[in-house]
Order: C-alpha cells, then sequence, then structure tokens
C-alpha cells in the first residue's frame, strides 16, 4: 500500500542557507575569537566586495539551544572597515557561515572597494508649492523672482544602512531639473541593496488551525470521472 501525495504549500527563505551565528561559534575555541565568519546573503548581495567579521569578544546568554547572545567584530562591509561594532539582533537567522583559516586571505581580497555614494545638497520645489509662493510674495509688495525654488535636502537613511551613512556624500548636483530623481545617479542608488532589491514579505496570519481547500474545481472533477 503506497502512502498519499502530500502536497506542501509555502514561501522559500533564502536566508536559511547557513547556520545561526553562535551555533558556529560554540563549537569554536574561545567562541570563535580571532575567526571570520559571513552571511550568504552578502554574498549574493555583492559578489565581488567581501563582508565578513573578525570576532573579537563574545558574551553568549548560555540559552538552551545556545543560540542567543551579542558579541563585538571588526566589520568589513563590502571591501571597507567600517570598525568594531556590536552584533545583538538577527544573529539566530540561519544564515551565517564560517570562512576557513586557508581561505580567509583570498576571501577577504577585494579590488574595487565600495564607493561613496552622491547625493545633491538640495532638491526643487513641486512647481505648484512655488506658484503659490510667488503670488503671496505678489500680494505682500515683494519681489516673486526671489521666492526661492529649491530646499536644502536631508537624508533620510534606511537603518539597514545607518553603517555606511559617512559614505553618502552631498554636493551641489550637476545639472538641476524639476524632479530630485533626475539629479541622482539610479546606478548608485541601486547598488546600495546589492544585486537582490528589498522585497516585502509576509508573516503569517495567527489563529487557530485550519483547513481549506485549494484546489476544489480539481477534487470536483476528479470525483465526477470516478463516478463515470
Amino acid at each position: 500500500m503506497s502512502a498519499k501525495m502530500m502536497r506542501f504549500v509555502g514561501n522559500y527563505d533564502v536566508n536559511a542557507e547557513g547556520k545561526f551565528l553562535f551555533e558556529i561559534l560554540a563549537q569554536l575555541r574561545d567562541f570563535g575569537v580571532g575567526r571570520m565568519v559571513t552571511k550568504s546573503e552578502w554574498g549574493r548581495k555583492w559578489p565581488d566586495q567581501p563582508s565578513y567579521l573578525i570576532i573579537k569578544a563574545v558574551e553568549p546568554e548560555m540559552d538552551r539551544w545556545l543560540s542567543r547572545g551579542k558579541l563585538w567584530a571588526d566589520w568589513t562591509y563590502r571591501g571597507k572597515q567600517l570598525g568594531t561594532y556590536e552584533f545583538a539582533h538577527d544573529l539566530n537567522r540561519s544564515d551565517w557561515r564560517l570562512i576557513h583559516k586557508h581561505e580567509e586571505t583570498t576571501f577577504s581580497a577585494c579590488e574595487k572597494p565600495m564607493q561613496p555614494v552622491p547625493f545633491p545638497d538640495t532638491f526643487p520645489l513641486p512647481p505648484l508649492q512655488v506658484l503659490m509662493a510667488r503670488q503671496a510674495a505678489a500680494k505682500r509688495g515683494a519681489d516673486p523672482a526671489a521666492v526661492a525654488t529649491r530646499a536644502p535636502l536631508q537624508l533620510c537613511v534606511d537603518p539597514e544602512l545607518q553603517m555606511v551613512r559617512h559614505m553618502m556624500v552631498q554636493s551641489p548636483p550637476a545639472t538641476q531639473s524639476q524632479s530630485v530623481y533626475d539629479e541622482v545617479s539610479k546606478e548608485a542608488l541601486l547598488d546600495l541593496y546589492g544585486k537582490e532589491l528589498p522585497t516585502k514579505v509576509e508573516a503569517w496570519n495567527v489563529g487557530p488551525a485550519t483547513i481549506s481547500e485549494r484546489f476544489p474545481a480539481v477534487d470536483e472533477r476528479l470525483s465526477d470521472k470516478k463516478t463515470i
């Protein structure tokens, strides 16, 4: 008697191609101090610009599965040395891997590290706002031509990219237009996310387990064929 075929419905987790970080460190001498670790996500996004950590100190929580804690490491991001950082979050994702000693020199070699990301220091105001400001200036008896058509640009950086905030350099735009999107480098912006653009992942609904018929029409046709 053969078993019934099972149909699995789910999402493939691309960030689960490795191990927990503390799962790796717990198997190394001195919790891996001095060793090099990396994330598969970094390698997929920037294969030619290595990102890795050199472990300096480790403080595990000694939980049941030895999967949580915090550590301090020298962070090299896309070939750029960022200094020593404390890591305490997102360490229990199965996306970490250990770089073996004989591979460290080859892995850390980088011919073209991350370059500064250019941004304009001002942006054009909406045409309707400029028009209304000029009309208001004319009513006050002021010169409408003196109304500013641009405003200072203050960058709002994604928390995921705060560690490279110093690499984002603002300067006067080479050419001015009616849209700020025409004044920035699209290639430089896309390079911040590498070869994988960010996507929105919906969480599973919380509640009691239920059975839903995903293919009712197919089942009805199969039952009709059996009765004929």
